[in-house]
């Protein structure tokens, strides 16, 4: 068997063994048909009848193939839980919170620069050694 071959159920394989033994019965076919559909071995049937791509009878059970697969994931899709919020109510909060932080970073901004303003001597206070500090002895 190749690497990366898809497997299929034993019941599955006989049953194509009988389709192929023959070919031209619709009967065995349909009853290939349905096993495939009962096990979910559609890819494992679409790689027998692709092998025999541009037989008339292969082609035909590769179409009859993808609709009995799509119907059936159709009919065992579940449906997504449908969303109590707005289709944009995320995004909504998300812009007001950008807002709002642009909000507090201009008010702070504005907070820090009156502070600095008002706290800065107007001219530049000498350096002056601190009390009990002694300068170091000239020699």
């Amino acid at each position: 068997m190749a690497a990366g071959a898809v497997m299929a159920n034993e019941a599955v394989e006989a049953a194509w063994a009988r389709a192929v033994e023959r070919w031209d019965d619709p009967a065995r076919h349909e009853a290939l048909l349905g096993l495939v559909a009962q096990h979910s071995a559609f890819a494992w049937a679409a790689g027998k009848y692709k092998e025999r791509a541009g037989d008339p009878i292969a082609d035909a059970q590769l179409e009859r193939l993808r609709k009995s697969a799509t119907a059936t994931l159709l009919a065992t899709a579940t449906k997504r839980p449908e969303s109590k919020d707005g289709p944009y109510k995320r995004t909504m909060l998300l812009g007001v919170l950008l807002l709002v932080m642009l909000a507090l970073g201009l008010v702070y901004a504005k907070v820090i620069a009156v502070n600095h303003g008002t706290s800065r001597p107007a001219r530049p206070v000498p350096a002056q050694p601190l009390p009990g500090s002694h300068k170091p002895a000239a020699h």
